[in-house]
């Protein structure tokens, strides 16, 4: 008798459950910004729709390709000039001179003047402008020539601070790194690194060097100070920048695209710097089985992060909440059963999304149902939609 009381008590609370969401879910969906009392199965309140937002990310998203395929043109170009060329030597490069014929010259270490000069005993100053380190060899051969038959005449480049690029953030060996020729690219430079970590987001950003650099000037890059970096990974974001950022701090290579992944072929050029973000994480919420923050993992998509939370329950509507900085936040509609079916594209997610998985007038009474049983335990199991 008792078990059957039990049992009529928990159909009734159930009954009542249920209509007392649906009439909830029917005064949502007349009032959105209502904010709604109760257990924490309702997905939360989330601000009025940016209907520009799409578009605005769009934009951007075209603004970064268009720079992106600009740069790919310039220096693709450059490099087929450069490419039998040898790096010519500037101020700060640090040579390792062998001369054995000259006691004072057979093992001495110069540095490269901010002058373009180099100063030797015996052979005065010499002036390198525009000179590679053959050019200079030769140079010197020429020079010591005139006093020696068959100089032997060696030059090592031993330090050099106007061929470097930074790269940044998730590698396994952030830092600098010397260009061995105009054949390096972006791709050869994270490897240097040591290659992208576990964590590492799928995008790059890509900061270039000033296009009007000259070949002798120091660049900001190569300072002691760590300054211009920190400024630079203050500038983007490193932890929640959007895959679409365009702007003139950098550019982005967003590997979960197709069309992106030749950038990484992308010739490398002198104070370029290379920063690669952390995935981070996306939170899913409302009407899923586990709720709650995820990490990122590469290629991880809407659908897939949802999957992660135990998947949507009796409803195929979501709204995915991206950071665009200064507090805003750009929403955007999807409706998961076109993306399962391909009618529409699933979005990749990034650090700092929410997925919100929105309630169903359809779904409530099945998800009181759900909630009551798994929540609440009442003892039995109930099927998901």
């Amino acid at each position: 008798m008792d078990n059957m009381f039990g049992t009529f008590r928990a159909v009734l609370g159930l009954t009542c459950f249920g209509w007392l969401m649906f009439l909830t879910a029917c005064a949502s969906s007349v009032a959105p910004q209502q904010s709604v009392q109760g257990p924490a199965l309702m997905a939360p309140a989330v601000a009025s729709v940016d209907k520009s937002a799409e578009a605005n990310v769009l934009a951007a998203g075209d603004a970064n390709g268009g720079a992106l395929e600009s740069l790919w043109k310039t220096r693709t170009a450059s490099s087929v000039n450069d490419s039998d060329a040898d790096f010519a030597l500037g101020p700060g490069d640090v040579l390792r001179i062998s001369l054995p014929q000259i006691d004072q010259i057979k093992d001495r270490t110069v540095r490269v003047s901010e002058e373009d000069t180099v100063a030797l005993p015996l052979l005065g100053v010499i002036n390198v402008t525009g000179m590679t380190e053959e050019d200079f060899r030769n140079d010197l051969s020429s020079r010591v020539g005139k006093y020696f038959y068959h100089p032997q005449v060696g030059v090592f480049l031993e330090h050099t601070e106007n061929r470097q690029v930074a790269v940044l953030g998730s590698v396994k060996a952030p830092g600098r790194y010397r260009l061995a020729g105009h054949s390096d690219r972006i791709i050869t430079m994270i490897g240097r690194a040591g290659g992208l970590t576990e964590g590492a987001a799928s995008r790059i950003l890509l900061i270039p060097a000033p296009s009007k650099v000259n070949p002798g000037a120091a660049l900001p890059v190569a300072e002691e100070s760590q300054s211009f970096v920190s400024v630079s990974m203050s500038r983007v974001g490193i932890a929640d920048m959007p895959s679409n950022h365009a702007g003139p701090e950098g550019w982005v290579i967003d590997l979960s695209r197709s069309d992106n992944q030749r950038y990484l072929e992308l010739p490398a050029r002198a104070g370029d710097v290379i920063i690669v973000p952390e995935a981070g994480e996306v939170t899913v919420q409302g009407w899923v089985d586990k709720p709650g923050p995820f990490k990122i993992t590469p290629g991880m998509s809407v659908l897939s992060a949802i999957a992660a939370a135990g998947g949507a329950l009796f409803t195929s509507s979501a709204t995915l909440l991206r950071p665009q900085g200064n507090g805003i936040k750009h929403q955007f509609p999807l409706d998961l059963a076109k993306i399962k079916s391909g009618a529409e594209a699933d979005m990749a997610v990034q650090s700092g999304d929410v997925v919100v998985v929105e309630r169903s007038i359809t779904g409530v009474v099945p998800y009181s149902a759900y909630f009551l049983i798994n929540k609440l335990g009442l003892g039995f199991a109930m099927p998901m939609l």
